[in-house]
């Protein structure tokens, strides 16, 4: 037994005493390599021997994640979709042995379908370390249950529903302590933060608005609380600590290095396991060492990650997502493609995106089990085959209203397939920041019954009047419907199996009396500067009835937060939609997770497109003409003069007279003039329009003041910007006067963020330069008043919107 064990641990007992450590599969290497056929087979027998032993290991599935999509300013962690590539596995097989070393188990060595994550095996007896390598294969073999257990469907790689295996499940409910360990090893280190910036990036511990104690105590509504670990060792502040190890950061060498940590771990704090300081270990290895970004072990405490990828919240609560026994949310053929949670894709933004987890995941957690349906279709019960509800979205969870339903799950036998479960996925609060089907009912598919390790599969993002049909769900002609009525706070949600429902709910009337309007919401979450975002809307096109519109934001001052929606109703027609970043950097990611929706109606006009990074601007046009319109008819003239006869009435003197008795206005008939005279009198008349009044000066401004200005105390100034800006623009724009600046010119003047504080002594009369003179209005020309595009009639005054 201890021949064996030496082969996978004797760097890590050899070396206990030290703070590095070299590699326990390197000295495989060394027993292996290098000596006679004979040798190598009497090594091998011995592993043989002591294997038949039936040594105990814990079998663990690790997921694995790739970089594989960009976006503007962020890179995204996908999962090796569409044609896998065998060098990227999305998972493998590993064990652990009684010492916390894992060996990976080399892919189509043997039989692993069916094993839990966590569940204790034997290897088979002919299995072997492979020679080079810190892998195992088990020759053929498979992997023996220490216990009798129910098989589960090979897809899902599912948790055992034995109280034995849901004992060894890392629930996501409590206080769970978590250490982060900055690796250094020979030729590479993580180097992206130190050891306190680490800290704020995964606790928050110096300021820093999202990370994963922030993300999983939002979205478990402080039912799940991640608190620094290591308290009372001195090495490890704030969660954090440094381990050096004697290993070569090379490509492919993750395994062997993660091994290695282990052991120094156990050595340098003189423990057992790492789970005696705390309950969850980052590893944040150097760059390259993986040509993953990052990976985590089911139901386990470990997960991995590749430098910088350690700090993103959304890499952190997935990989943790995994260690709790969260399995991936898919969409299609997509891994990683149900992306409205952090079970999908990840990305690399410091502050977001702030999102919770799909149904699926969210009813695994156990956050909301006092507020979720569960329907077994085809049963008895009253809500069986019928259910009609209003669906609270997470967000708004309220542990103290017990008329809230947040999940509903659709029941059936598994031999049937997976089951179905449902959420309203609102987009605000702590998952404003959702990737996809933001304020849809979403419905995904998963096995386990949803309590344990399996794949998720999005099957719909449902709006208000839509519906979705599962046909023959019990596998017989019977079908079960999901309705949605109507979307607003909540979601009005009919779901019905072969016909059983009533339809009792009436649908939320529209917020808009008119029925030729709609609501139009703009809903902004801001970055770290929200004065920097402002966005308008205003009519396009030319729809029959449409009226008028000119719509702007109002100002925005509260940083990373989700802002007050702003509604109208307005008649329905063709609408254009611009926001717009003035220091052109969009509102994502680099300061904040910031975005943006727009809801005509129900429905949410630029979903997939509103993540707010945009750079400078992003411009949309929504809505439709409900019939095509057609040109006004011309308004019948008022006192206007009467148009020349066009033929006599009587027949004519014999010589016509000079000229019409009363002439023709010079101005054109159509439209007509509502008060016209043969030409302007001169000053204007008095009945020009007084309301509103005209807003040029009746004369022309002096060009300078008439008594010279009296000197002022200069101003200092301050604004916050990237970049060095004139010092007209400061004085101009500045608003942190006073001195409201920590210490002008430094990177740390405005705050968290990383813009710097510039500052400029200023004129005393407020700043910037003093305004341009108004030049006196244009007389108006002698020939008529001109035409005003608003009214079709002259204008002898000023001329507004057109």
């Amino acid at each position: 037994r201890e021949m064996f064990r030496s082969y996978f641990t004797v760097a890590a007992i050899a070396l206990a005493a030290t703070s590095t450590i070299g590699v326990g599969a390197a000295v495989v290497e060394k027993s292996l390599r290098g000596r006679n056929a004979d040798t190598v087979a009497s090594a091998n027998k011995h592993q043989h021997r002591v294997l038949q032993e039936e040594e105990e290991f814990t079998f663990l599935i690790a997921d694995i994640q790739y970089e594989d999509g960009f976006t503007a300013t962020s890179r995204k962690l996908q999962g090796n979709s569409g044609n896998k590539n065998p060098n990227r596995p999305e998972r493998t097989m590993n064990v652990q042995d009684a010492e916390g070393m894992i060996y990976e188990i080399e892919a189509g060595s043997g039989d692993t379908a069916g094993t839990s994550s966590g569940s204790t095996v034997t290897l088979p007896d002919n299995a072997f370390m492979t020679p080079g390598t810190n892998k195992i294969n088990l020759n053929g073999g498979g992997l023996k249950k220490k216990t009798k257990k129910e098989k589960k469907e090979k897809r899902d790689l599912q948790e055992d529903d034995s109280s034995t295996e849901l004992r060894r499940h890392l629930t996501a409910i409590g206080t769970k302590t978590v250490v982060a360990v900055r690796v250094i090893a020979s030729g590479g280190a993580y180097n992206w933060t130190d050891e306190a910036g680490l800290s704020d990036d995964v606790f928050g511990t110096n300021g820093d608005a999202y990370n994963l104690k922030t993300g999983f105590e939002g979205c478990s509504h402080n039912q799940l609380i991640i608190n620094p670990g290591g308290g009372g060792y001195s090495d490890i502040n704030n969660g954090v600590t440094t381990i050096n190890v004697d290993v070569n950061a090379t490509s492919g060498n993750h395994g062997n290095m993660a091994n290695a940590v282990t052991a120094a771990i156990k050595a340098k704090f003189g423990v057992n396991d790492p789970t005696q300081i705390a309950d969850h270990w980052l590893y944040c290895l150097p760059s390259g060492v993986t040509t993953s970004i990052a990976y985590a072990y089911a139901n386990h405490w470990m997960s991995v990650y590749s430098n910088e990828w350690c700090n993103y919240p959304s890499s952190q609560m997935h990989e943790l997502g995994h260690n709790f026994g969260f399995d991936h949310s898919n969409e299609g053929t997509q891994d990683y493609g149900d992306v409205s949670g952090m079970m999908g894709s990840s990305y690399s933004e410091d502050e977001g995106p702030m999102m919770c987890f799909n149904a699926a995941k969210s009813w695994q957690t156990g956050w909301f089990n006092e507020k979720r349906v569960n329907m077994n279709i085809g049963g008895s019960e009253a809500t069986d085959n019928c259910l009609e509800t209003d669906i609270t979205g997470q967000a708004d969870y309220v542990a103290v209203d017990t008329t809230q339903t947040i999940l509903v799950k659709m029941n059936r036998a598994s031999s049937l397939g997976r089951d179905l479960f449902l959420m309203y996925n609102k987009k605000t609060g702590v998952n404003s920041g959702t990737a996809e089907g933001g304020n849809t009912v979403m419905v995904v598919e998963a096995g386990a019954e949803g309590t344990g390790y399996a794949e998720s599969w999005l099957m719909g993002k449902l709006g208000a009047g839509q519906s979705q049909t599962f046909a023959g769900y019990l596998g017989d002609d019977r079908d079960l419907v999901i309705t949605v009525l109507s979307i607003g706070d909540t979601a009005q949600v009919t779901i019905e199996f072969d016909g059983l429902c009533t339809n009792t709910i009436a649908p939320t009337p529209s917020p808009c009396e008119n029925p030729n309007q709609k609501q139009v919401s703009v809903q902004i979450a801001t970055d770290t500067y929200p004065a920097e975002t402002s966005w308008t809307l205003k009519k396009v096109g030319s729809c029959a009835g449409q009226a008028d519109l000119n719509l702007s934001s109002p100002t925005y001052s509260t940083s990373n937060a989700v802002q007050a929606a702003f509604e109208q109703c307005v008649d329905k027609g063709q609408y254009e939609f611009t926001i717009t970043d003035a220091y052109g950097d969009g509102m994502c990611c680099s300061y904040g997770a910031g975005s943006f929706q727009v809801f005509y109606g129900d429905r949410d006009v630029f979903e997939g497109q509103s993540s707010g990074d945009f750079g400078a601007s992003f411009t949309g046009n929504f809505g439709e003409c409900d019939v095509p319109a057609s040109p006004p008819p011309t308004p019948a003239p008022v006192n206007s003069t009467p148009p020349p006869t066009p033929a006599p009435v009587n027949p004519p003197t014999s010589l016509p007279t000079t000229e019409p008795t009363n002439p023709p206005s010079p101005l054109p008939t159509n439209p007509p003039s509502p008060n016209p005279t043969a030409e302007p009198t001169n000053p204007p008349p008095t009945n020009a329009p007084t309301n509103p009044p005209t807003p040029l000066p009746s004369s022309p401004p002096s060009p300078a003041p008439t008594n010279p200005p009296v000197a002022v105390a200069a101003v200092d100034k301050y604004i916050c910007t990237k970049n060095a800006p004139l010092p007209a623009t400061i004085c101009a724009d500045g608003s942190l006067a006073g001195g409201s600046c920590s210490t002008a010119n430094a990177p740390d003047g405005c705050g968290n963020g990383g813009k710097v504080c510039w500052w400029s002594s200023c004129p005393g009369d407020g700043g910037g330069p003093p305004p341009t003179p108004t030049p006196p209005p244009p007389s108006p020309p002698t020939g008529g008043c001109p035409v005003c595009a608003a009214t079709g009639g002259p204008c002898c005054g000023t001329c507004v919107d057109g």
